[in-house]
C-alpha cells in the first residue's frame, strides 16, 4: 500500500506540514485533519498538533484548508482557505488578557506585544494588585 504523494517543497502549505503527525487532542491520524468533539473537521489544527512543527511553533492559528471534508482523501499542496473578512460576525475574535503580579511592574509593555498581535486595545483585559485581583482581595 503506498502512501499520498508528497508535494515539492515550493507546494506544500503548513496544513500539509501539521498533518504530517498524529494529533494528541483529538486522536486525527497523519494525513487526516483535526476533529471536532462532533466529529465533524475543525475550522482550524489544535494546537497540540501544530506546535509539531519548528517554523509554526508560535503561530495562533494554522487554518484547516477547505477540502479537508470526511471521507475526502487528503491531498498535499492543497491551499488553505482564504481569509474571513473581518469585517463579518464569523472572522475570528481576538481578545487579550495582561496581569502584573507585582506593583512595580508596568502593564504597557503587555499591552505593546497584544497590540502587535492584531488585538485592539479595546479589547484586552487587564488587572494589578490591588485593583479588585484575586490576591489583593484574599481574606486575612
Amino acid at each position: 500500500m503506498t502512501g499520498p504523494q508528497q508535494p515539492l517543497p515550493a507546494d506544500r502549505s503548513d496544513a500539509d506540514d501539521v498533518e504530517q503527525h498524529a494529533c494528541p487532542k483529538c486522536d486525527a491520524q497523519p494525513g487526516s485533519p483535526c476533529r471536532s468533539r462532533g466529529g465533524a473537521v475543525a475550522s482550524a489544527y489544535h494546537t497540540r498538533r501544530f506546535t509539531k512543527v519548528p517554523r509554526l511553533k508560535k503561530a495562533l492559528r494554522v487554518p484547516t484548508p477547505a477540502d479537508r471534508g470526511p471521507g475526502r482523501p487528503w491531498r498535499p499542496g492543497t491551499p488553505p482557505p482564504a481569509p474571513i473578512d473581518p469585517d463579518l460576525p464569523s472572522a475570528d475574535i481576538r481578545i487579550g488578557y495582561s496581569r502584573c503580579s507585582t506593583l512595580g511592574h508596568e502593564l504597557d509593555s503587555h499591552l505593546d506585544a497584544l497590540s502587535k498581535h492584531g488585538i485592539p486595545r479595546d479589547k484586552i483585559f487587564s488587572e494589578k494588585p490591588g485593583c479588585g485581583s484575586a490576591r489583593s482581595s484574599r481574606r486575612r
